[in-house]
């Protein structure tokens, strides 16, 4: 059975998963052509001693084309699920870690109960490491199977939990009924047994998330649970917060175009939707005056006044003359000379230039005389 593919949810894209298996491709072919000699530091040596650089190069050097595609199919698979979950410099000192540390302990010990084996190489060893992380990380989602069957291949799916179980379970069978002659059912399970471990440190210290969909949890029956659902709905509204802020500065974008190439009413609309639509975006200083200019050349007060409104009310300092100008808007346009007289009343003790001060005054007189002969002012919040 080979494995290709798995749906569990991953955060890294698998760069160093793609380089090891360069790797491993290319110690073969070099040791097919003889550019290196296995012998020399490629094969894990039983009953030489210890030798660290076979336990660093044994790993990356395999027996024959079978058993190279073997582990690199597997390699690709759990190597996704590992590296995707760790991210690639973790993943590679776990990979290296695994490797050598399985290759020291084997060349130290195996040799005492297998005397007659020259010795062992290959990548089997650590990616069994990395089957056993994966099914500590991700037990219950499903890898995609295909086995020959025949000339046809047939595919299907099956968790990562049972296929774990399945070969664990058959090198645990030949370890038993072979003993000795299952050197290589051997080296796999301790390199499964030390996966298992780094897995669920890892896990523990939170270095990796696994949404509780990892092994803890299905074992303590948490799976699913509600601070999965909820880190869910986080990711969801994180989602929809950014889109917001997406949207808001398209609009903002658009607005300004349309100030550029003189349609002020179409920069006006795009502020209104934007605004109706619950989105952050507030016009700078600039921008603001040359919108009310626009709306003013083309004659456009009732739709300036609110503008000109929220300028005063956001930019108090030096807004005498937009002041001065609504009043007037007020007084000739809108038929509201109480607004225009409680505009300019409230500058009336300043000190401006004379222009702005004949302009003030003029208001309050026009506005009062207006009162004073009743004209009727609706009252309706709006300008």
């Amino acid at each position: 059975m080979f494995p290709y593919s798995c749906d569990a949810l991953l955060y890294h894209l698998p760069i160093v998963t793609g380089v090891l298996i360069a790797v491993n491709v290319v110690a073969f072919v070099a040791g097919v052509e003889q550019w290196v000699i296995r012998e020399n530091g490629w094969l894990l040596e039983y009953g030489t001693g210890l030798h660290p650089v076979q336990w660093l190069l044994s790993p990356f050097m395999h027996a024959d084309f079978g058993h190279l595609i073997g582990n690199m199919i597997f390699l690709w698979t759990f190597g996704l699920i590992t590296e995707g979950k760790l991210g690639w410099w973790r993943f590679l000192a776990i990979y290296l870690g695994i490797a050598v540390g399985q290759s020291a302990i084997e060349q130290a010990v195996f040799p005492l109960v297998a005397p007659d084996v020259e010795g062992t190489l290959g990548a089997s060893a650590v990616i069994m490491g990395l089957l056993a992380m994966a099914c500590v990380w991700a037990p219950v989602n499903q890898l995609s199977i295909f086995v020959f069957a025949g000339l046809r291949a047939i595919t299907f799916e099956v968790s990562v939990g049972i296929f774990a179980a399945l070969y664990v379970g058959i090198d645990v069978v030949y370890c038993i009924f072979f003993g000795a002659g299952a050197i290589g059912s051997a080296a796999h399970l301790m390199g499964a047994a030390m996966g298992a471990v780094l897995g669920v440190v890892l896990l523990k210290t939170g270095v990796v998330e696994c949404e509780d969909y990892d092994l803890l949890s299905v074992l303590s029956g948490t799976y699913g649970s509600d601070k999965r659902k909820k880190r869910e709905e986080e990711s969801i509204s994180e989602k929809r917060v950014e889109n917001v802020a997406d949207q808001a500065l398209e609009a903002k974008r658009k607005f300004a175009a349309y100030l550029k190439i003189g349609q002020p009413q179409q920069a006006l609309l795009t502020l209104q939707r934007a605004r109706h639509r619950n989105l952050r975006f507030d016009p700078d200083r600039g921008e603001l005056l040359e919108l009310i200019a626009g709306l003013q050349k083309e004659k456009l007060w009732a739709d300036s006044a609110p503008m000109m409104a929220e300028f005063i009310n956001r930019f108090p300092e030096g807004s005498h003359t937009v002041r001065i100008k609504l009043a007037q808007v007020c007084l000739v346009e809108l038929s509201k000379p109480q607004k225009a007289f409680d505009l300019v009343d409230a500058i009336r003790s300043i000190n401006l230039p004379p222009q702005l001060a004949a302009a003030r005054d003029k208001v309050l007189v026009v506005a009062q005389r207006q009162l004073s002969e009743g004209e009727v002012e609706i009252d309706d919040a709006a300008w």
